[in-house]
């Protein structure tokens, strides 16, 4: 078989992407889907939940707000500002009922943030402002969404799905081990809080950690134990005979 080339020309004329690459997901509302485009997002830090005591003839006061070293957030607002060019004022109209429709009825849900696409937030949305600019023949949305104070990872630790990997802000460790004696294991979490960790386990393994009780775990016990992992390195010391797979998210503060 013969092939036949020809040269191809670069072309002078521009390439327009008439589709939005950034927006957010929220149930089975994706805005660039959609067509809205992004104009802005805020997702100022959240306030801290304070607890504090004034003493008379004392400068200052006392601060009660953290527990175990841990400082405690209230819910923070991730606010959007999209926009959609319409000229027919009947389409402007359906856009601005059909953002309603899709994103206000829903209670909590993973809302992903395609500017942290290797993490998720969860909540649901506050309100939603819409400006119908006639003249420009636009129509202007601004979402609101009250969510929990941290993100999630996409995948659990130890998947190191590629995709989702942050380079700046990752490590590569084992979570799952092979246990025929005494081992001392160290799991590492680089988040911004503890977080809950639950198992997998075959055969029956004992656990021991200065964090926590010990446990002896099977497959039953195991998928329905639990602990709370700190943050920083943790020495845990393994027995018995089986496997077992620690199973944990990171929680972040961005």
């Amino acid at each position: 078989m013969q092939y036949r080339f020809r040269d191809l020309q670069p072309t002078l004329r521009k390439v327009v992407d008439d589709k939005p690459t950034e927006g957010f997901v929220f149930g089975d509302f994706d805005t660039r889907e959609v067509g809205w485009w992004l104009q802005s997002r805020e997702a100022p830090t959240p306030t801290e939940n304070e607890i504090t005591e004034s003493v008379p003839y004392m400068q200052g006061h006392f601060d009660f707000s953290m527990y175990k070293g841990e400082r405690f957030f209230d819910n923070r607002e991730i606010t959007y500002k999209l926009v959609i060019p319409i000229g027919v004022y009947s389409d402007r109209k359906y856009f601005e009922q059909e953002i309603k429709r899709q994103l206000m009825p829903l209670g909590i849900q993973n809302l992903v943030d395609t500017h942290e696409d290797a993490y998720y937030w969860q909540g649901k949305c506050k309100s939603v402002e819409v400006d119908d600019d006639e003249e420009k023949g636009q129509l202007t949305a601004t979402v609101v969404f009250d969510c929990y104070p941290f993100a999630f990872t996409n995948n659990l630790e130890g998947a190191d799905v590629w995709d989702d990997v942050v380079f700046d802000h990752w490590i590569w460790q084992p979570v799952k081990f092979n246990v025929t004696k005494s081992t001392d294991v160290t799991l590492e979490n680089i988040g911004s809080r503890p977080v809950p960790c639950g198992f997998a386990v075959t055969g029956k393994v004992t656990i021991k950690g200065s964090f926590f009780t010990t446990m002896e775990l099977d497959a039953t016990s195991g998928a329905k134990a639990d602990i709370t992992l700190p943050v920083g390195k943790n020495k845990i010391n393994l027995s018995g005979s089986g496997t077992i797979e620690f199973k944990f998210r990171r929680e972040e503060l961005i």
